[in-house]
């Protein structure tokens, strides 16, 4: 069986209601930017994510150079929540397999768009 992602740009209940941003190195470079250059890693992890969405936990550790994928994504949340950003991660609709073909704990990470307002934010 093969892992179905939903490809789709659009905001969905999945996404928590956040589109997944593709950019161009013009659109990236400002993000990159607003990250401290004491964090090379989490500078790597945006440019990688804006053009690979949905990419394995494996294929992340090996583009990028990176042990711990969620503390540089943190790192950068810090920065990029105030640019209407962030990067998540989601578990796949079906486990990804290792090479003994084994379920693994991988995810799948993306650079996201935020809302421009809450969906609840017509109640309060």
């Amino acid at each position: 069986m093969t892992n179905r992602v939903q490809t789709s740009k659009e905001a969905n209940a999945t996404t928590g209601h956040m589109t997944i941003a593709i950019l161009t190195a013009e659109e990236v470079a400002p993000l990159v930017k607003a990250i401290p250059f004491k964090r090379p890693a989490a500078q790597r992890l945006v440019e990688y994510l804006a053009t690979n969405p949905h990419a394995s936990t494996v294929n992340v550790n090996k583009s990028c150079a990176i042990g711990n994928i969620s503390q540089e994504a943190n790192a950068a949340n810090r920065k990029l929540y105030s640019l209407g950003y962030m990067i998540g991660c989601m578990r796949p609709p079906v486990p990804l397999k290792n090479r003994f073909y084994q379920d693994t704990a991988q995810h799948l990470w993306s650079l996201y768009r935020l809302p421009d307002e809450a969906l609840n934010d017509s109640e309060y």
